[in-house]
């Protein structure tokens, strides 16, 4: 057995097709099925149903790949053990962020970083919260940049807090009657009050998704949801152009350009926030790199809200 025949198994089991693993893999289908059946003769079982579609996992297969798992993110560890014994230097990142998050977090700290690990080397996987806590379950990355409630996550994973965000309600400067105000002058609205209006959300994906829910929940209403869609940039420029009221993140305000001001509007008396979290599994050991990565992006964003 060696570390390759490791991640075959792990790459048919996460694509559910040899075909498809073998484009990520950057080998032939012919080959990968050979090597596939190699391991099942060495391991003595077979390891996929193959009259399954799409093909799925057998007992024996499902150890196999739990056991994989552990061994090559063993043998990450070892490598950044041994790194940071040599000063670190060269210590590589591995993390996943949802695309939005990346483009406002990482540029304020990336040359920073550079100046202390030149050599490092990034492997980044942008997508929603869901995704990404799959991805860290399954040792596709070290750690993740995204909101998470301590209560949320798996019992198997800690979360390092970066900073505290607030939750902005956005829509256009005529999306609310005057008796929609608890105080225009601060344009404080009654959430109650703006259930009229269309919502525009975001999909189930992305951790405000659940944020906006709760919110909802808190204040014992049900929104007249108009579309969920793939981003907050997006909802919020939807929201601005008039088609209803939003709830996004409140650095997605800055899509809207200059004048983002007048788009935005509170619904509580006191900023309503939550937790951006560093989060990883309770075994992994992060590198002298990735410890520092986290411990920048604290300090840039300890002030923000």
């Amino acid at each position: 057995m060696d570390f390759r025949q490791l991640q075959y198994i792990i790459a048919v089991a996460d694509c559910h097709s040899i075909t498809a693993a073998a484009k990520q893999l950057f080998i032939s289908q012919p080959s990968l099925s050979f090597a596939i059946s190699q391991i099942e003769k060495e391991m003595g079982a077979v390891l996929f149903d193959r009259n399954q579609h799409p093909i799925a996992l057998t007992d024996a297969g499902r150890i196999y790949v739990e056991g994989a798992r552990q061994i090559l993110q063993k043998s990450l560890e070892i490598k950044n053990r041994i790194a940071d014994l040599q000063m670190g230097l060269g210590g590589g990142i591995s993390m996943g962020i949802p695309s939005e998050r990346a483009g406002y977090m990482l540029p304020p700290i990336i040359n920073k970083f550079r100046e202390s690990y030149p050599d490092s080397a990034f492997t980044i996987r942008e997508a929603g919260t869901t995704q990404l806590l799959e991805l860290l379950k399954n040792n596709k990355v070290d750690f993740i940049i995204c909101p998470r409630a301590d209560e949320k996550i798996p019992v198997d994973m800690v979360t390092e807090l970066i900073y505290k965000e607030s939750v902005q309600l956005i829509a256009s400067p005529t999306a609310f009657s005057d008796d929609m105000f608890l105080d225009k002058g601060k344009r404080l609205v009654d959430l109650k009050a703006i259930m009229t209006v269309p919502f525009i959300g975001v999909k189930n994906s992305h951790s405000i998704h659940y944020k906006a829910e709760d919110i909802f929940q808190s204040y014992g209403v049900e929104p007249h949801v108009l579309m969920e869609v793939e981003s907050s940039s997006t909802a919020a420029q939807l929201a601005a152009c008039g088609l209803g009221f939003t709830i996004v993140p409140r650095r997605a305000k800055k899509i809207l350009g200059a004048d983002w001001a007048q788009y935005c509007y509170e619904y509580n008396d006191h900023p309503v926030q939550w937790d951006i979290n560093a989060i990883y599994k309770k075994d992994t050991y992060l590198n002298q790199a990735e410890r520092y990565f986290i411990a920048l992006l604290q300090q840039e964003f300890s002030t923000h809200e």
